[in-house]
C-alpha cells in the first residue's frame, strides 16, 4: 500500500523534463527504486511491452533508443501497470479514445521538443535537402464485411454505399492528376461481392440515365432489396411507419451515423440531429435521410461537376452551396431530389471498379498506376482459421478457447478471393494483404501453392521474426519450409513490413493538423531513411484504411487537401530521383521505365521463422483471448463441427452458383454463411479492447445471422437440423 501511494505521489512532482537526446540516442528515465521491473512501449519500438530499463544503485531506470525525427506517444510499464510520464508534461489521447498517452517530438535537427505538434511546417514550394533515392510503397486497404443476411437476401448495413461515394471512387480517380504516383489499393472480396452484387446490379435495371433518376414504381413492384436506406430515399416520408424511422434515427446504425467532424460542416443536419424526435416533421425526416446521403458524398461531388470513368457525369450544385466550410441547402428538398440523389449514388458505384481498372498497373507492359490486390474472401483472421492454437505463442498468458483448426478453410477464404477477383479484372492478384495483416510461418504455403508472390504485415512481427530486430525498410522472403536458406523461388514469398509510426500518422495524428503541415511532417519522415550509400535500396512500405480515417479530419475536408500536397510532393521529389512510389509488382518484377530494377524472391533475407502476429500488437489479441472473443470461437467451432458431421459438400470457387432452389444451391448457402461467419469483423468488436461507434449489437447480431442461417440453408436442403437455442443469445456480457 505504502508503494503504490509512493508511485502516486511521486508522479505529481516532475522531478526533470526528459526524456532527452544523448549521443545520438532518445534516452528515458525513471525513478521507482520499490520496482521489480520497468519497461517502455511506445510508437518509436512498437508498442512492445518487453523493453525493459535498467536500474541503477539511486532506483533510477533507464533506456536508449534509436529513433528517427517525429512525432512519437509512449507509456511506461511499472510492474505490470501502464503508466504517464511524470516528467513529461504533455498528453494526449490515445488511439482508441479510452487514455491517454505521453507524448514528444523529436525535431529534424534532433532536439527533444515537448509538444504534440510535429517538427514540420508548411512547406508550399516542396523545397526539400537533396538525398539519395529511396522508394516508397504506399498500400491504401479498402474493406467492409459481409453486411448481408442470406435469408433476408438484403443487406443490414450501408456502409459500402457511403464509402462508395465518399471514398472508393476518389481514392482511386484523383492519382490521374498525379502520373509518377503509384499506389496499391486492396479491394477485399466482400467488399467487391456486395457493391457490384447488390448496389451496382441491382440497381441498373431501375437506372433511368436520361430522367437521372429510379424507376420507383417498379423496383417496389419487383420487390427489390439492397440495404434499407435505399428503400427509405425511394418511399415517401409522409408514409414511413415505425419501422422506417428506426432507421431514421430510433436504430444503432441510423441517418445519424456519421462522425461529428462530418455533421458539423452540414449545420442544417447537425440542428436537425439535436432537435428532439417528438417534434420531427415530414419535413424533417425528408432533410435527415437526404442529408444522410449528402454527407457521405466526397467533396468533389459537392462542390462541382465530376465525370466519372464509366462515362456518367455527377452534378448536384443546384442542391447545395458551400459558405466558408460549411454546407447548405439552396431548396427545401422533394422526394423527388431524394430519388435523384440514389441515381447519383448508382452512376459513382458503378464507376469504382472501372476507375481502377482504368488505372490498373499491368506488370507485363509496365503501364498504369494503381497495383490492385486483394484479401482471404471473407476477410478471416488467416492463422486463427487454419489453426487457433498459433496464438500460443504470440498470447502465452491469455486464455484460449477449445481449438479451432481447418487448414482447408483457410486455403478456401484464399482461393474464393482469387476467384471473384479474377472474375471482376480478368487476371490473378499477385499480392494479397491478409486481413489485419495477420500472419503465420503455418500459412505461408496457403499463399504460395494459390500463385501469391508477395504479402505484407506490421514492422512489430518482423522484430519478433528469425533473425530478430532487422530493419523495416528492406523487403525479406519467407518460404514454405522451416530450414533456413533454402532458395526456392517457386515456394517463396515477398513480404513487406509497414512503418507503424508513418501508418498510424496518417489515420490518426495529422486528423488533427493543417494538411499541409501533415504533408510536409511526412515527406521529412520518409527522406530520413535515405540511404548514405547511393547503391542501397530501401523501401518504406505505408498501410492503411483507404477509407475511416479520411472522416476525422477536423482541418482538412476528407483529407483531401493532405492527399493532394502529399502526392504534389511525391511527384516533384520522383523528378528529382528521390523517392520513388512502386508497387511490389514492379518491384519483383522491375520496370525499366521507372529506373526499378527486377529482384528475386530469394535474393532477399529469409526469415525463418515467421513470427505470428497481426498489424495490432503483434498478436491476435484483438479477435481471441477475451471472454467475449473466445465464447464467438466456441460458437464458430459448434457449427463448423455440424457441418463437418453432415459431411456436406465443399463449392469449388471457380465454379459458377448452382441453380437456384436446388439442394447443391443451399448447401452452397450454408457454406458461403460459415465462411462469413469466419471474417474478423465479427471478433474484432467483442471483448473490451474495441467499441462501434454505435455500439457492438448490430455486429453480434450479424455474426450470429450467419451461423443461425447455415442451419437454415441446410433445412432448405432437406437435412434434418435445428438451429441451436445458444445462438439466439447474444454473446455480449
Amino acid at each position: 500500500m505504502f508503494y503504490i501511494f509512493f508511485l502516486i505521489f511521486f508522479f505529481t512532482l516532475p522531478l526533470f523534463s526528459q526524456p532527452s537526446f544523448e549521443n545520438g540516442y532518445v534516452v528515458f528515465k525513471f525513478f521507482a527504486p520499490e520496482a521489480n521491473s520497468v519497461a517502455i512501449a511506445g510508437d518509436f519500438n512498437g508498442w512492445r511491452k518487453d523493453d525493459l530499463l535498467t536500474k541503477d544503485d539511486n532506483g533510477n531506470w533507464y533506456g536508449k533508443f534509436k529513433i528517427k525525427p517525429g512525432l512519437y506517444q509512449y507509456k511506461f510499464i511499472v510492474d505490470g501497470r501502464w503508466m504517464l510520464d511524470p516528467a513529461n508534461p504533455v498528453k494526449v489521447e490515445n488511439f482508441n479514445k479510452t487514455d491517454f498517452n505521453s507524448v514528444f517530438v523529436l525535431s529534424y535537427d534532433w532536439k527533444i521538443l515537448l509538444q504534440s505538434e510535429p517538427d514540420a511546417k508548411p512547406n508550399p514550394e516542396d523545397i526539400y535537402p537533396k538525398t539519395n533515392r529511396i522508394y516508397l510503397n504506399i498500400i491504401w486497404h479498402q474493406h467492409q464485411p459481409s453486411y448481408l443476411d442470406p435469408e433476408k437476401d438484403q443487406l443490414q448495413g450501408p456502409w459500402v454505399r457511403t464509402h462508395g461515394t465518399k471514398d472508393y471512387y476518389d481514392m482511386a480517380s484523383m492519382l490521374e492528376n498525379y502520373p509518377d504516383i503509384h499506389v496499391t489499393i486492396n479491394l477485399t472480396s466482400s467488399l467487391l461481392y456486395q457493391l457490384d452484387e447488390y448496389y451496382v446490379k441491382r440497381l441498373k435495371p431501375y437506372f433511368d440515365p436520361k430522367r437521372n433518376r429510379i424507376d420507383t414504381k417498379r423496383y417496389f413492384k419487383d420487390g427489390v432489396k439492397i440495404d434499407p436506406w435505399i428503400d427509405l430515399m425511394l418511399k415517401d416520408s409522409e408514409e414511413f411507419t415505425d419501422f422506417e424511422l428506426g432507421y431514421v434515427y430510433k436504430n444503432s446504425w441510423n441517418c445519424f451515423s456519421v462522425s461529428e467532424v462530418v455533421m458539423s460542416r452540414f449545420p442544417e443536419y447537425e440542428q436537425l440531429k439535436n432537435k428532439d424526435p417528438k417534434h420531427y416533421t415530414p419535413e424533417d425526416i425528408r432533410k435527415i435521410k437526404f442529408f444522410f446521403y449528402l454527407a457521405n458524398f466526397d467533396p468533389d461531388f459537392l462542390n462541382g461537376k465530376v465525370k466519372l470513368a464509366n462515362g456518367f457525369e455527377v452534378d448536384i450544385t443546384d442542391l447545395i452551396q458551400k459558405k466558408g466550410d460549411k454546407y447548405y441547402l439552396k431548396r427545401e428538398i422533394t422526394e423527388d431530389d431524394c430519388n435523384r440523389i440514389v441515381a447519383e449514388t448508382y452512376k459513382i458505384l458503378s464507376a469504382i471498379v472501372p476507375i481502377h481498372k482504368k488505372l490498373m498497373y499491368d506488370p507485363v507492359k509496365k503501364t498504369g498506376q494503381i497495383e490492385v490486390i486483394t484479401t482471404p474472401f471473407y476477410h478471416p483472421i488467416l492463422p486463427l482459421i487454419y489453426d487457433t492454437d498459433i496464438a500460443k505463442i504470440c498470447q502465452p498468458m491469455d486464455n484460449l478457447p477449445e481449438r479451432f483448426s481447418y487448414p482447408e478453410d483457410a486455403d478456401a477464404q484464399v482461393k474464393k478471393s482469387i476467384a471473384y477477383y479474377q472474375k471482376i479484372f480478368g487476371r490473378k492478384p499477385l499480392g494479397m494483404w491478409p486481413a489485419e495483416g495477420a500472419v503465420a510461418e503455418q500459412i505461408i504455403s496457403v499463399f504460395v501453392r494459390n500463385g501469391i508472390k508477395w504479402i505484407a504485415t506490421d514492422e512489430k512481427v518482423l522484430a519478433r521474426s528469425k533473425p530478430e530486430n532487422q530493419p523495416f525498410y528492406y523487403p525479406y522472403s519467407v518460404d514454405e519450409d522451416t530450414v533456413y536458406g533454402n532458395k526456392d523461388e517457386a515456394k517463396s514469398l515477398l513480404i513487406v513490413f509497414r512503418d507503424t509510426r508513418l501508418s498510424d500518422a496518417i489515420g490518426f495524428t495529422y486528423q488533427n493538423y493543417e494538411p499541409e503541415v501533415a504533408a510536409d511532417d511526412f515527406i521529412r519522415y520518409v527522406l530520413s531513411f535515405a540511404p548514405e550509400n547511393p547503391f542501397e535500396e530501401r523501401l518504406i512500405t505505408v498501410i492503411l484504411d483507404g477509407e475511416n480515417a479520411w472522416e476525422w479530419y477536423r482541418k482538412d475536408e476528407d483529407g483531401k487537401a493532405f492527399l493532394n500536397a502529399l502526392y504534389r510532393k511525391l511527384s516533384k521529389l520522383h523528378k528529382n530521383g528521390q523517392i520513388i512510389t512502386v508497387t511490389l509488382s514492379e518491384w519483383i518484377y522491375g520496370n525499366p521505365m521507372r529506373g526499378v530494377k527486377a529482384h528475386k524472391i530469394t535474393s532477399h533475407q529469409e526469415l525463418e521463422p515467421l513470427w505470428p502476429g497481426s498489424w495490432i500488437n503483434a498478436n491476435f489479441d484483438t479477435w481471441i483471448g477475451e471472454e467475449e472473443e473466445n465464447l464467438a470461437w466456441e460458437y464458430l467451432s459448434k457449427v463448423r463441427k455440424d457441418v463437418e458431421k453432415l459431411k456436406i459438400q465443399r463449392p469449388n470457387p471457380f465454379v459458377d452458383l448452382p441453380k437456384s432452389g436446388t439442394k447443391e444451391y443451399f448447401e452452397y448457402k450454408a457454406w458461403e454463411s460459415l465462411y462469413s461467419a469466419e471474417g474478423s469483423d465479427w471478433f474484432w468488436w467483442y471483448g473490451k479492447d474495441q467499441t462501434a461507434l454505435g455500439g457492438d449489437e448490430p455486429f453480434d447480431v450479424g455474426f450470429r445471422t450467419h451461423l443461425i442461417n447455415v442451419y437454415k440453408f441446410l433445412q432448405k436442403a432437406g437435412y434434418n437440423v435445428n438451429v441451436p437455442e445458444f445462438l439466439l443469445k447474444s454473446i455480449l456480457k
